[in-house]
């Protein structure tokens, strides 16, 4: 074998793995347009996985699961030259807000805590947090660096996976192949199990 086809080989066995460590955007991960249709789920969880993977300044944490199964998680985002553990972070924030004692330090960051889609049905929420996310992992966005330099950022992109995967579900079947606008069609027209609206109506 040639030295030609050998480095033709080893070219398609090690690409796929040095474009992993890459960041991708939400649209180049999810091979869509970001806003172009709605995204389920597991697949934001995945995204945000894949940011937690290959970025050195955002930790991804799962803290619960909901009532049918789904990860409910939150992505903590860095400075990269912030040394600082999540538990020194969390131990300095519990002590400069008074709730137990201690000495922080005299410039501890702030926390900025964004949670997306606590309504199933408010469809862009956890395109914005997919695109919040991959905005704050990009080293290269000089102005969001700076931004860090202050602040601690913690995203959850949807607070209720279970209620939001029902509406794209819904919107997939009776959404037109061309948007409607119209509020009289049958996309924006969701049935409510006990035709009333739980908790406004009640």
């Amino acid at each position: 074998m040639n030295q030609t086809k050998l480095l033709f080989i080893l070219v398609l066995i090690f690409s796929p793995i040095l474009q992993a460590d890459e960041l991708k955007s939400p649209s180049e991960y999810l091979g869509y347009e970001l806003g172009d249709k709605f995204t389920f789920h597991h697949d934001a969880v995945d995204y945000f996985e894949h940011v937690s993977r290959v970025s050195n300044h955002v930790e991804l944490i799962e803290y619960g699961e909901t009532y049918e199964g789904r990860p409910l998680i939150v992505s903590i985002i860095k400075h990269p030259n912030n040394t600082e553990s999540i538990e020194e972070i969390r131990k300095n924030h519990l002590i400069t807000s008074g709730l137990i004692d201690g000495e922080a330090p005299e410039k501890a960051k702030s926390i900025v805590w964004l949670s997306y889609s606590v309504h199933g049905n408010e469809s862009s929420s956890m395109e914005a947090a997919l695109k919040t996310l991959y905005t704050f992992s990009d080293t290269s966005n000089v102005e969001q660096m700076k931004w860090l330099e202050k602040v601690i950022l913690i995203i959850d992109p949807c607070i209720n996976p279970d209620g939001r995967d029902r509406y794209v579900n819904f919107f997939r079947m009776k959404g037109n192949v061309i948007p409607d606008v119209d509020a009289k069609t049958r996309e924006h027209r969701e049935s409510w199990h006990s035709f009333l609206l739980g908790n406004r109506d009640i």
